[in-house]
């Protein structure tokens, strides 16, 4: 897997570990474990079991460019709507490269569209990669639950 791929899947499952964690609570116990190792090796771009805020970086680098698909530097809404799409689309293109399976997971588009005012911190309708890093970085911090700097199965009370 080259590193671009890598980086689009780490940002992808930064948020989705953050995002999905409420929805483990009412699962079976081996599901929980199987679904958040799952999580986390996703996002796991140098193999050690958990998330850093640096592999986190690099991601939202990565999916950023890949989502703006106008080239403007900001994600409008009808550009995060489609973040699933083109995604997917980057993972047939990779497969198709010889590239390997990309393993990619959802781009929080509701959570995004829910909070799109709040999160675009200067009002001019659109997502830029500052907003969006802040956005990302306070999910990482409610998701570090023992504050030790990395998203691991620990934070999610195992």
């Amino acid at each position: 897997m080259n590193i671009k791929t890598a980086l689009i899947a780490a940002l992808a499952g930064v948020f989705a570990v953050t995002a999905a964690a409420p929805s483990f609570a009412a699962q079976d116990p081996a599901k929980k474990e199987k679904r958040i190792n799952r999580l986390i090796k996703r996002a796991d771009l140098n193999g050690d079991g958990k998330i850093s805020q640096s592999e986190m970086s690099r991601g939202i680098a990565v999916t950023f460019a890949k989502l703006d698909t106008n080239g403007d530097g900001k994600l409008s809404s009808s550009e995060i709507s489609n973040a699933k799409g083109v995604l997917k689309a980057e993972r047939k293109r990779a497969k198709a490269a010889g590239e390997g399976r990309v393993q990619f997971v959802k781009f929080p588009v509701k959570r995004v569209n829910k909070h799109f005012d709040r999160i675009d911190a200067n009002g001019d309708g659109a997502l830029s990669k500052g907003e969006l890093e802040q956005m990302a970085s306070a999910m990482f911090d409610r998701r570090d639950k023992n504050n030790d700097g990395y998203i691991s199965a620990a934070d999610f009370g195992r």
